[in-house]
């Protein structure tokens, strides 16, 4: 029997763009940290001064104290679905202010992100390397 019924040839398999591979691998990434018990975080974005938040997405984080980092590192991604779903927001983008809660607690009000601080994350990171060339430091002398 033939393996290809009918007449003609096969259709070419459509390739999977760029983004859609990055989706799926972010949406491996969370359900991983989700079956691991990591608090989720729905994720809105409002126009500055308005009261109406919109729904944009689901982030999980570690810590709690990482989850501005979080908005603001995944910003892009979160811009493109809420262009998306809420047209408005992308007439407004240069207004736009990002929020979020614990997505158990949907009673809750949804707290301001605010964006970190861009040399924070550089001085944390220079001081741990500061260490571990003085602890490598010390262990070549003795």
């Amino acid at each position: 029997m033939a393996a290809n019924p009918g007449f003609g040839k096969p259709k070419p398999q459509p390739k999977v763009s760029k983004r859609s591979q990055d989706r799926a691998v972010a949406s491996t990434k969370y359900d991983k940290m989700k079956a691991d018990g990591l608090p989720e975080y729905e994720v809105y974005i409002r126009i500055q001064d308005k009261k109406q938040w919109f729904p944009v997405g689901v982030i999980s984080v570690q810590r709690s104290s990482q989850i501005n980092a979080a908005i603001f590192d995944s910003q892009e991604q979160l811009l493109q679905g809420a262009f998306r779903m809420f047209p408005i927001l992308k007439k407004n983008q240069t207004q736009l202010e990002y929020g979020y809660r614990l997505k158990e607690f949907k009673d809750e009000p949804i707290q301001l992100a605010v964006k970190p601080a861009t040399g924070a994350k550089g001085a944390w990171q220079g001081a741990i390397d500061g260490i571990k060339n003085r602890f490598a430091a010390l262990t070549k002398r003795g």
